[in-house]
This record gives structure tokens, C-alpha cells and sequence, in this order.
């Protein structure tokens, strides 16, 4: 049974094997300190990446609302934050791809649409973008090996575009998640 005090998330999950893990094991960490409501949405390339990195069944084990994009308003998840369900929305981990839609007012996901209707009706949103400073990095591959990525400077100046929005925090680590939770009224 959840606790009615509890804060409550929908969490947006995307398709970035980069921070998948850290996301996940960090959703894990916050349910068992905090008891959060936390109710899982998955891009269709969530599903897919969540499935690669063997983490799908972890994340359905875990949670108990894991609802996958069937379309941009389904489910029909701008309802339940029009109705008030959620404290904030969380996008973790984002894709450079959901990042520059957001930050183009395109709103032809379930993710980015969510985002654009939280806007609206005052909901915080907060994301998580992978890609937050121009380089190199160097990302684990589900069986366990390296793989250097080039984080380009388009997609950098989007999540800077990001950062001046009205309505959107731009998170730099996961972990600012639990000031969100650990000082949340609800």
C-alpha cells in the first residue's frame, strides 16, 4: 500500500543506454529511503533500451505502475497531470533526441508531450539529459565493455535551451532527485 504523504513521480524513462543503470538502481535506492510513489512511463525505445541492459524486469519487479508509449497521449498520462496525480514529472535518463524536441516545442512522444503538458498546467518538470558538456565519454555497454561517445555541441546547446525554460529543471546528476523527494510538503 502507498502512503498517501508520499511524493509523487512520473518518471519518464527514454531511450539512452548512457545512465540507464545509475537511473534505475538510483529509482531502487530513492523507493526504499523514501517510499515515493513512482509510477513508471517508457519511450518506445525505453522498452527497447531498458530490455538490452537486462533491466526491464528489474524496473517491473520494482514498481508497481510501468505503462509503455503506445502513441503521444497514450496512456493518456497528460491527464493524470492535469488532474493533479503527480508532484513533478522526471525524465531520466534523456535522450539528445527527446532534449532537442523538448527544446523545440516539438510534442510527438508520450515523453515530450508529457513534458509539454506539465508545462502548461504548472507541473515542474525535471530532466536529466546525457549529453550536458561537449567531449568525449566513455559509457558501459550492456555486456560489460567500454564504448567511447562524442557529445556534440547541438546537442549541449539544447540542453542549455533546456536550462532558460519556464517550468523545466535541468538536473546534473541523478542524485538531485532526493532533495526533490527529502524536502517535498506533500
Amino acid at each position: 500500500m502507498r502512503n498517501r504523504n508520499s511524493t509523487r513521480i512520473a518518471w519518464c524513462i527514454t531511450g539512452s543506454g548512457d545512465r540507464i543503470e545509475e537511473c534505475v538502481n538510483f529509482m531502487k535506492e530513492l523507493k526504499h529511503r523514501y517510499e515515493p510513489e513512482i509510477d513508471v512511463y517508457l519511450s518506445r525505445e525505453g522498452l527497447t533500451v531498458l530490455k538490452f541492459y537486462r533491466l526491464f524486469d528489474t524496473v517491473k519487479e520494482e514498481f508497481t505502475k510501468v505503462s509503455t508509449e503506445k502513441g503521444p497521449n497514450a496512456p493518456f498520462l497528460a491527464g493524470r497531470i492535469q488532474l493533479g496525480r503527480y508532484d513533478f514529472v522526471l525524465i531520466a535518463p534523456a535522450t539528445a533526441n527527446t532534449v532537442a524536441k523538448i527544446a523545440h516545442g516539438i510534442a510527438d512522444t508520450l515523453v515530450t508531450n508529457t513534458a509539454a503538458q506539465a508545462i502548461k498546467a504548472y507541473v515542474p518538470v525535471y530532466i536529466y539529459p546525457v549529453d550536458q558538456k561537449v567531449g568525449e565519454i566513455i559509457t558501459r555497454l550492456p555486456d560489460g565493455r567500454d564504448l567511447k561517445l562524442r557529445i556534440r555541441k547541438e546537442d549541449v546547446e539544447n540542453v542549455d535551451k533546456l536550462r532558460r525554460m519556464d517550468g523545466i529543471t535541468v538536473l546534473s546528476a541523478i542524485q538531485e532527485v532526493e532533495t526533490l523527494i527529502s524536502t517535498n510538503p506533500s
